[in-house]
């Protein structure tokens, strides 16, 4: 049986639907310790790039972290190396700094992928497929509640979608319920992108899911941020009409409200050094941000050029001089700061990979403020992302960096065709 040119064209549109989707919920799904949506991305290279033209925002990330490889490889010669115990070879190093490029260019890949899809595809149909996105990922996230709620009136007895912190919390298959909120607020702002009447219903479920559920402070207030973002021009102009008593219990209130969320860190921050003698078995307080924040500085300040080298902050943080009163990682552990992307170029790629990076972003936020839809807005968030706690090397992000390319990539086209005219 032969399958039409038109047929095909669905097969394929559905693959990468679905694909895109994978990537996004099933960040964990592991081969030992090397993740699946990174590895099948990883067997695309060639297919993305083997082409006469290649989008210039992908050849610069390219570059980029190829650049940032070379260079950690080359200075780790001149590295000490506290090693870890009971972890893979491929936490070792050397090892480990090709496995964080893998999954830097697996994201590239993926941004790739989303521009190439995207690309020759007129507006109406793109967000067509935006609005499919949103509706798988949107299932599984009812699925997940579904879950959460059987395991909370004891139908089930556990899930691996779900973990005990102070009762029962949401992690929908990540690490955390903090990440996995940050996830759901990724799939808050697909709505912006297309029109839709359930818009409001479906915003206040994610917003719901986030705050009780997953309980993730980081992603609540990316949505907050968000819609100050988004909304930013008309809240200007309403509080310029508002009496100044007004204004300031408003902003009163919201100091609470995000004093409110940080308790915890500032609670643990203040008497850490107490903390870490009582709970030093608690990975969650000797691991992660609060550790991270006695441990990177030192880092900075000691390389604060190019860094400490490409994934190497778990095999150097136990250096005793950036430890001071924090306990070594524990055994069979990795460490991460959980300070989000854009320390963690900051810490292992130094000011040079920093400033490289954002003119990269700052290139692609000039080309789509010419598009006149304010779609900067969206690059914007994409950095949020990465300041909020999302690592560089997390996919889901990219995927709204591919969307941003291929609009850019169209208004040159439009550049072009007004110039040939």
């Amino acid at each position: 049986m032969k399958i039409s040119i038109g047929e095909a064209k669905n097969i394929k549109n559905i693959i990468f639907v679905v694909f895109v989707v994978f990537c996004i919920q099933f960040t964990e799904l592991k081969l030992d310790v090397i993740k699946l949506s990174e590895l099948l991305l990883l067997i695309l290279t060639p297919f993305l790039y083997l082409r006469k033209t290649i989008n210039k925002y992908s050849l610069l990330f390219l570059g980029l972290f190829i650049f940032w490889l070379v260079a950690t490889l080359i200075l780790n010669n001149f590295r000490d190396f506290y090693l870890l115990e009971n972890v893979s070879i491929l936490k070792r190093p050397y090892f480990i700094t090709i496995g964080r490029f893998l999954e830097l260019l697996s994201c590239v890949n993926l941004a790739t992928l989303v521009y190439l899809f995207f690309k020759n595809k007129k507006r109406e149909t793109a967000l067509i497929y935006i609005k499919y996105i949103f509706r798988f990922c949107l299932i599984f996230t009812i699925y997940n509640v579904i879950t959460f709620g059987l395991l909370k009136f004891n139908i089930i007895e556990e899930s691996v979608l779900l973990y005990y912190d102070h009762g029962i919390r949401l992690n929908g298959g990540y690490v955390e319920g903090g990440p996995y909120g940050l996830m759901l607020s990724f799939t808050f702002i697909l709505t912006f992108l297309f029109k839709s009447k359930w818009h409001f219903i479906n915003r206040m479920f994610l917003i719901l899911v986030i705050f009780f559920l997953a309980r993730s402070k980081a992603g609540l207030v990316l949505i907050i941020s968000w819609y100050i973002l988004f909304y930013y021009k008309r809240m200007y102009a309403k509080l310029k009409e508002l009496n100044i008593v007004i204004i300031l219990i408003g902003g009163l209130l919201i100091s609470i409200v995000i004093a409110k969320l940080g308790k915890d860190y500032i609670d643990d921050i203040v008497n850490v050094r107490r903390e870490m003698k009582e709970r030093s078995r608690d990975v969650n307080l000797v691991m992660g941000r609060i550790a991270g924040l006695f441990i990177f500085p030192k880092m900075v300040v000691e390389n604060p050029i190019l860094g400490i080298g490409l994934g190497n902050y778990p095999i150097i943080r136990n250096n005793p001089k950036y430890l001071g009163f924090v306990p070594k990682s524990p055994k069979g552990k990795t460490d991460a700061h959980g300070y989000g992307g854009l320390v963690q170029l900051l810490v292992d790629g130094g000011i040079v990979m920093l400033f490289l990076f954002l003119w990269i972003i700052y290139s692609l936020f000039k080309n789509l403020r010419n598009n006149q839809r304010e779609l900067e807005n969206y690059l914007i968030i994409f950095l949020l992302f990465f300041v909020f706690g999302v690592q560089i090397y997390f996919l889901y992000p990219w995927i709204l960096m591919g969307l941003l390319m291929s609009i850019a990539n169209k208004k040159n086209e439009e550049k072009k065709d007004s110039c040939r005219c």
